[in-house]
């Protein structure tokens, strides 16, 4: 097996899990906690999960474009200190909303607050993910040659 399908295969099945943990626990959070479930609907919580794994998959596919030139500790210390980097920006620094992910997963562009989707902060997250993952493939295929 190549090394662009390895990485192609892992990082889709480690994508699904993050995708099947958001949901697990945001679901099971809405159905254990009666505070949550009173003052949140079934379908904005469903909204929330879609728009916490959109925009969390650009942190994933951060993640595994370090893999592919860092050793595990170092990919995980810079994973961290790229979502703190990101957190700070987002925090002290006036970014435009289309691109603010912190806002939309945690703030108050988040679908539990804003109690609308942040359609485009979710597609600039995803376009994000796509570009990581192709130079992620990208790295791999030239070390594969």
């Amino acid at each position: 097996m190549s090394r662009f399908r390895l990485l192609a295969i892992r990082a889709g099945v480690g994508w699904l899990e993050m995708v099947g943990l958001i949901g697990v626990f945001c679901c099971g959070m809405w159905l254990v906690v009666p505070v949550v479930r009173g003052s949140i609907t079934a379908m904005e919580m469903l909204g929330y999960v879609i728009a916490l794994a959109a925009c969390a998959s650009s942190l994933y596919f951060l993640s595994v474009l370090l893999a592919t030139f860092l050793d595990e500790i170092w990919r995980m210390k810079g994973g961290i200190i790229a979502f703190g980097g990101l957190w700070a920006l987002s925090s002290f620094v006036p970014l435009p909303a289309s691109v603010n992910i912190v806002r939309a997963m945690l703030g108050d562009r988040s679908p539990l607050l804003a109690h609308v989707m942040p359609w485009n902060t979710m597609a600039f997250s995803l376009a994000l993910s796509a570009i990581l993952f192709l130079a992620a493939l990208k790295i791999v295929q030239a070390r594969e040659h």
